[in-house]
């Protein structure tokens, strides 16, 4: 109006103005139905969960069954005494490649970096990075036989110890758990 002589108030900013409204109360309260839903849900039974954790523990023992190296058996000789294998270099290098290449498979099926904890992760990273640096030794030209040797049975006890950690994330998850608490990388 303009012939109000009054001293217009200040504005009001937004929030003022929600904090000045009045309250709406609903027509009816929703907590009986709330609550009555939550009791059905609680009466039905739930079915047991082992059965679920025992076709894992299968899964597991049938993947693991598959990726382990099995040990050769040799023909009997003339004599009736067995064959043993000779402990040649290369024979036992091409063994642990074999094995090496298993458990990377293996590692390959299991590995589940997009969840999990940080520790998880960062001892995953340790692994892999563990796993360069003697992937960078086996490529030195200037390693000798023996040296290769140790390196590769280095290799598969780094993967074994990978998949290891990996093989029981899987198994706490499957527990309905998550991978928590302090791991610590030994090497």
């Amino acid at each position: 109006m303009p012939d109000d002589a009054r001293l217009p108030e200040r504005e009001l900013t937004v929030a003022e103005a929600f904090a000045r409204l009045p309250l709406e109360t609903p027509d009816r309260s929703a907590w009986p139905v709330l609550a009555a839903r939550l009791a059905a849900t609680e009466d039905r039974p739930r079915g047991p969960r082992w059965p679920f954790a025992l076709a894992a523990a299968a899964a597991a023992v049938l993947a693991l069954a598959l990726v382990l190296p099995r040990e050769p058996t040799l023909p009997a000789g003339d004599g009736g005494t067995t064959a043993t294998l000779p402990d040649s270099g290369a024979a036992n290098i091409d063994a642990l490649m074999a094995e090496s290449a298993q458990l990377e498979a293996m590692l390959a099926t299991l590995s589940d970096n997009e969840l999990g904890s940080a520790s998880a992760l960062l001892l995953s990273l340790e692994f892999e990075d563990r796993l360069r640096e003697l992937d960078a030794a086996l490529a030195s030209p200037e390693a000798g036989e023996e040296q290769r040797a140790a390196l590769w049975r280095q290799r598969v006890a780094v993967l074994r110890d990978y998949a290891a950690l990996q093989g029981t994330a899987q198994w706490v998850a499957v527990q309905g758990g998550h991978y928590d608490g302090a791991l610590v990388a030994t090497f």
